[in-house]
């Protein structure tokens, strides 16, 4: 088969990780992955093999979206699945499947936030525009959670007559966490901490997480917060720390191409998000760590069983839901989240994905 990734850049965000996901289970395939922008230069690498990877620019997503434009536009370029995650992608590959510039048997988009909630506004008029004129051609749409799907039918109808519109729970690569697991983190870890990761931007909640740590600090003396990432809040959580005499105690470790040996080790592992679609990193959290705090960021994360969940945007919740999992941490070598876990292998999400699209056809999982 011929399969079509496109993504706005080759960061690794939740919609880039699943996407690279899908392109590493079609790897005996004519997989190709296109990038408007390049931002990083390492984190796909892995993939060259057996992969065709394209960047358009290396200055914005707007320059790379119009050479890529003008790039196909006489080709025709015809596909059996094309794969998408971020709603201005979607819109963009719907529109030229509506001018016939693209072709493909079947278009698989999914979406990578709630939008209707999340935004307002201006911003909001422009993705109301990019639903209602780039939504019109995809075979399925992908939510994360039932909360999304509601959410998304609720504010725009009519995406429930075009397309079928489906919950699909994130997947999870068993293999590839078993592998990565493996590796050694790049610092040396402090004997006591939390760990968070994320792009450092305010939805991610750091802020309420460094407040809990400053409330923490009384009872757990040595205990560090490291956090995973980077994004444009970096030096506004630093002078919050130093503020709160934490300067040596909040670790800004920045990106982390393998986030698991730090979840690993830690005494706790925190998503701190005041809204997400759904965090892939409580996902992979939960297959190193049996102690995971989340706020209800997104819907089900409430339903997941062993974990604990608190309010979101709520530090002093925040601070009881940590110091309750620090009191009383369950040390058991067994992944108490296993069974969980194995219901979201990617392998399971393909399978699903063809059952919808291609029921009368043989099943191409692989």
């Amino acid at each position: 088969m011929k399969i079509l990734f496109l993504l706005p850049n080759n960061i690794l965000g939740g919609a880039e990780q699943y996407l690279k996901m899908v392109a590493e289970h079609y790897k005996s395939e004519d997989v190709e992955i296109v990038f408007f922008r390049k931002l990083e230069s390492s984190l796909w690498e892995n993939l060259n093999t057996y992969t065709n990877q394209k960047y358009m620019s290396s200055k914005n997503e707007t320059i790379g979206i119009l050479k890529y434009f003008f790039k196909i536009l006489f080709k025709r370029n015809s596909y059996d699945y094309i794969f998408t995650s971020h709603v201005s992608v979607n819109a963009f590959v719907g529109i030229m499947l509506s001018l016939n510039i693209l072709k493909t048997q079947k278009f698989i988009a999914r979406e990578s936030t709630t939008v209707f909630t999340r935004f307002t506004g201006i911003k909001l008029a422009k993705y109301e525009f990019l639903y209602e004129f780039g939504y019109r051609k995809i075979d399925l749409l992908i939510c994360q959670t039932e909360l999304m799907k509601n959410q998304l039918i609720e504010y725009f109808p009519k995406i429930n007559k075009r397309t079928i519109v489906e919950e699909i729970p994130n997947p999870i690569d068993k293999s590839q966490i078993e592998f990565m697991s493996k590796g050694e983190a790049k610092i040396k870890l402090p004997k006591e901490y939390l760990v968070s990761a994320g792009r450092l931007i305010q939805l991610k909640g750091f802020d309420l997480l460094i407040n809990s740590l400053a409330k923490l600090k009384a009872s757990y003396p040595d205990l560090k917060l490291l956090i995973l990432g980077k994004g444009n809040l970096k030096e506004t959580l630093k002078l919050q720390a130093e503020s709160l005499g934490l300067k040596n105690d909040v670790v800004f470790v920045g990106h982390v191409s393998n986030v698991y040996p730090y979840f690993k080790n830690a005494q706790a592992c925190v998503v701190s998000s005041r809204i997400e679609g759904f965090p892939n990193v409580l996902l992979q959290m939960m297959s190193q760590n049996n102690n995971v705090i989340s706020t209800t960021c997104a819907g089900g994360i409430d339903k997941i069983p062993n974990i604990t969940t608190v309010e979101v945007d709520n530090a002093e919740k925040l601070y009881n839901g940590i110091l309750k999992v620090l009191e009383n941490p369950i040390n058991s070598t067994q992944n108490i989240h296993k069974e969980f876990l194995n219901k979201r292998d990617i392998s399971s999400f393909i399978k699903r994905i063809n059952e919808i699209i291609t029921p009368e056809k043989v099943d191409i999982t692989n």
